[in-house]
């Protein structure tokens, strides 16, 4: 599979949300290292920013803590499972995004509407593109300043994700549907009006780091 280019960023360009903070969302399978590039991104930029670190879905709403207890174990139908996550974003965005974003916080987002998209395109039917759009209007959803792909093969991710949970995900992790998932996350790189980022999410854990961190300061220092 060949990877998108990567898009240049705009130095001057106006945010599309009127807020003074700022949204970054790390996106891509599982066993991609969107969590352990995060906790290391939080340890970074907090130097400099007032970093808020969030990750969907929530463990704060019951919507989301539905999801984390009975995904994993397949107990959701697809339809269910779609507007749970429908639920908990627009919870996420009244309580914590917005607000975050509003008193002027950097965010950081482990997940976001852009995963409903991939997954659950693939689980319902439904295009991404529609799920994306649902987001955007019924939700009100921030757009993010920068949407990261973490891109890694699926036997690469899947051997990942086991060594870190030591059991399989019933609901996630299964090969052809996982196939689905990051061709569909590609696929918005190039069909999608957001703005992307694609990162060679093989190389070594600090190098995607180094490489996420450089283009959020990049990004947050031309646009004062």
């Amino acid at each position: 599979m060949t990877l998108p280019k990567r898009r240049t960023l705009p130095v001057n360009s106006q945010r599309r949300d009127e807020h003074p903070g700022f949204l970054f969302v790390l996106e891509g399978i599982d066993g991609a290292g969107k969590t352990a590039v995060v906790e290391l991104l939080v340890e970074l930029l907090s130097r400099n920013y007032d970093v808020v670190r969030l990750r969907e879905p929530t463990n704060e709403s019951q919507w989301g803590l539905e999801i984390r207890e009975r995904s994993p174990k397949g107990e959701l139908t697809p339809d269910e499972e779609l507007n749970l996550f429908h639920l908990d974003r627009q919870w996420h965005v009244e309580n914590r995004i917005r607000p975050a974003l509003e008193a002027g916080k950097l965010v950081l987002m482990d997940r976001y509407f852009f995963a409903s998209g991939a997954y659950q395109s693939v689980s319902t039917g439904i295009p991404w593109k529609e799920i994306l759009l649902r987001n955007r209007e019924e939700i009100g959803a921030p757009e993010p300043n920068i949407i990261f792909i973490l891109d890694v093969s699926v036997e690469v991710g899947l051997e990942r994700a086991l060594q870190r949970n030591g059991t399989k995900n019933e609901q996630f992790e299964q090969v052809d549907r996982l196939i689905k998932v990051r061709e569909a996350y590609l696929a918005m790189t190039q069909e999608d009006d957001g703005m992307y980022v694609v990162v060679d999410a093989s190389k070594t854990l600090e190098e995607v780091t180094s490489e996420v961190y450089s283009t959020i300061v990049h990004y947050a220092k031309n646009q004062k």
